[in-house]
């Protein structure tokens, strides 16, 4: 049995080994600890650096370490007290005292205006052995952070949203998501509880929580009601902390019909025709979130059979299908789009996938491989389809080189459907509606929106049965593609092998029958499916005076 003194010895060397900028770099902190057991609690037990710096501590100090994994706001209580003399467990025994936090909870309950509402206790979450954070197994969670991030990513489901922000400002932190590509503010949180906020999705994502001036991506997967959601986590440092978003990776493969995206047969029939080439490539382009990887991977759906050999290069992997061997970049180690590439070719692929073509090596590689009896789908940055093609070669890839591989080109972007319920037809204006009227289209249907005031103490004279129950007061539900589909043909291939610009490859590509993404919004407008704004908007087009 030890002494007093040896005991005391144990302390001083306790107190230099985990000293505040150790705790404060590793998310730790001492619980307790007697002769002959030390219990260090951790936000992130599973952290490589923690499990480390555990390793390194039973090996200096001779003495067994335990980890407890604790809450953000346990961790931030006990790290202000940590310098204060520590109490000595005679009994090894003993079990480990938990102290119950109510710092959060008083700080949500302060504020009256805040628009913060927890949902059901059944969103709250903790880390499980798989990585995979499972609300039904944590109903009795009591720590408020954590049913508050819990609540912020259920809400991502039961909103159908794409992306959560999560961005701290001078006096509170808002909560927005994107709906129907359109962001809205549905939380705002008190400021003070921010960091708390921001540590504990770090956490989940297996981030850095002491790396507050540099920008960190990572992922998380969580499940509700049998359904697991996975998240692409970016965090960026501002002036009033660091900003997180989330973007939520569809895996629902029931979505991945061709024939539920492109409404019209001309296009359905071509895209299918290019995808089930032997061998060239296919390229789609459209901005960020414009459902580019959704039609690629339709596109790969109906190729998926037993005989066909698909690989996937992606950043990240956004749906999985059964069949599809698909690869996850890791730019840290080195493996990038090229590398990736040009070692799944020694897989003898039929089909390949390259998430995106971002430099000049990754394009000639693509090409090459489109040349060799390949089939290649990918992703570029381009406005519309003649552009991508001297976007290729602005990529240094040489015209007979585009020409001889590529089979075909789509463009695409998205628009809010109308509300079935609440949308009302009306005539067409010749004057505010001039767009319409000189492409010869006499209804068109319009959304039923209700600007709610942004002052909060107006919300409350705002009438509920007002509301549409399926927009909530929006006039838009769910959202369609617009679809721009150039089929390279004799002649358009030539004008590329002569390396002509975009205007002429595009008045080729509309003389052979080619519906500009205009022309198919303006279809869709008068289908009544959508808003001549919406077609407006997404086409960047000035409203009509």
């Amino acid at each position: 049995m030890k002494s007093i003194k040896d005991i005391n010895d144990l302390k001083l060397n306790l107190d230099n080994y985990v000293s505040y900028s150790i705790r404060e770099s590793l998310g730790i902190i001492i619980l307790s600890f007697s002769e002959d057991e030390i219990t260090i609690g951790a936000m992130n037990p599973n952290y490589v650096k923690v499990l480390e710096f555990i390793t390194k501590l039973e090996s200096e100090i001779k003495i067994k370490v335990k980890t407890k994994q604790i809450s953000s706001d346990e961790w931030e209580q006990k790290n202000i007290n940590q310098d204060k003399p520590i109490q000595l467990n005679t009994d090894s025994n003993n079990q480990t005292q938990n102290e119950d936090s109510n710092l959060i909870s008083e700080a949500l309950t302060q504020s009256n205006n805040d628009k913060f509402d927890f949902f059901d206790s059944e969103d709250e979450v903790e880390l499980d052995p798989e990585d995979i954070f499972d609300d039904s197994e944590f109903k009795e969670v009591s720590d408020p952070v954590i049913a508050a991030v819990s609540s912020i990513l259920s809400a991502s489901n039961k909103l159908g949203a794409s992306d959560i922000h999560a961005e701290p400002l001078e006096e509170r932190m808002r909560i927005r998501y994107r709906v129907d590509g359109v962001l809205q503010e549905v939380y705002s949180l008190p400021k003070a509880r921010s960091r708390a906020i921001t540590s504990r999705i770090k956490v989940m994502s297996k981030l850095d929580i002491a790396e507050r001036r540099l920008p960190q991506d990572g992922r998380l997967r969580y499940k509700i009601d049998e359904k697991i959601l996975d998240f692409r986590v970016s965090t960026l440092p501002g002036k009033w902390g660091e900003k997180i978003v989330l973007r939520v990776l569809q895996s629902d493969t029931s979505l991945l019909k061709l024939d539920k995206l492109i409404n019209f047969d001309v296009e359905l029939k071509s895209v299918r025709d290019m995808g089930n080439s032997p061998y060239g490539i296919f390229i789609v382009v459209g901005p960020t979130g414009s459902g580019k990887s959704t039609s690629l991977y339709s596109i790969l759906n109906e190729r998926n059979t037993p005989d066909v050999n698909i690989i996937t290069v992606e950043d990240p992997v956004e749906y999985t299908l059964d069949g599809i061997h698909q690869v996850q970049v890791i730019r840290e180690k080195g493996l990038d789009f090229a590398r990736a590439l040009r070692s799944l070719m020694r897989q003898d692929p039929d089909i390949i996938l390259v998430g995106e073509t971002r430099d000049k090596e990754t394009a000639h590689t693509a090409m090459e491989a489109a040349l060799t009896g390949h089939m290649v789908f990918t992703t570029l940055h381009a406005n519309d389809t003649s552009t991508a093609i001297t976007r290729l070669a602005e990529m240094e890839v040489p015209p007979y080189l585009i020409g001889s591989s590529i089979v075909g080109v789509m463009a695409q972007r998205l628009v809010r459907k109308v509300c079935t319920r609440c949308s009302f037809v009306s005539q067409v204006d010749p004057i505010k509606d001039k767009l319409a009227f000189e492409h010869g289209i006499t209804e068109i249907r319009k959304a039923n929106t209700i600007n709610i005031p942004n002052n909060k103490n107006n919300l409350s004279n705002l009438n509920n049965e007002k509301l549409c129950p399926v927009c909530n007061g929006s006039g838009y539900k769910g959202r369609l593609g617009l679809y721009e589909v150039m089929k390279i043909n004799e002649n358009i291939r030539e004008l590329i092998m002569k390396s002509g610009n975009a205007d002429e490859i595009k008045d080729c590509a509309i003389k052979t029958g080619m519906r500009t993404l205009l022309n198919y919004g303006l279809e869709l407008v008068k289908q009544q499916l959508t808003s001549l704004e919406e077609v407006e908007r997404v086409c960047l087009l000035e409203e009509s005076e």
